[in-house]
């Protein structure tokens, strides 16, 4: 098994990807923070990821590996999410103050919060008449929790 320590780019910066043969790793949102793992690709190869926290998180497209031919790629999986657009601001702080009673993480992102799918969370926004989708979606980085550090 290979043992991958950096992240060498992203699939978007590369201009000639069809020139490329291109092996893809699927992983979940959530492992996009976390340093090491042990992943399997699309063809069968084994990768170890030992990544310094510093580079983290990781991202969808992410290159853990490039000959000049072959790229291997990290792929985030769809999944199912709560996607919810506040008609205002006073309707965005009533739902933070929800949310934030729950610890959960969330991306917001165009005026839109994100999170995962959860029957705790849409129990309570129901129950509080918020509107939201769901919505099947690829994130591009993981979810965040909220950053109580005080540099």
């Amino acid at each position: 098994m290979e043992i991958i320590t950096k992240i060498i780019g992203n699939v978007d910066d590369v201009k000639d990807i069809e020139q490329h043969h291109v092996e893809t790793i699927f992983i979940e949102n959530d492992a996009l923070s976390k340093p090491i793992q042990r992943l399997k690709s699309d063809h069968g190869n084994e990768y170890g990821l030992r990544i310094d926290r510093k580079d983290l998180p990781l991202h969808d497209g992410d290159i853990i590996k490039n000959d000049g031919h072959n790229i291997v790629m990290l792929h985030t999986r769809s999944k199912e999410m709560i996607v919810i657009t506040p008609k205002d601001i006073d309707e965005m702080g009533r739902i933070a103050h929800l949310l934030g009673n729950t610890h959960k993480p969330v991306k917001v992102e165009n005026g839109k919060i994100i999170l995962d799918r959860d029957p705790v969370v849409e129990k309570i926004l129901g129950h509080n008449d918020i509107q939201y989708e769901l919505k099947e979606m690829t994130l591009s980085e993981p979810l965040k929790f909220a950053d109580l550090s005080y540099d």
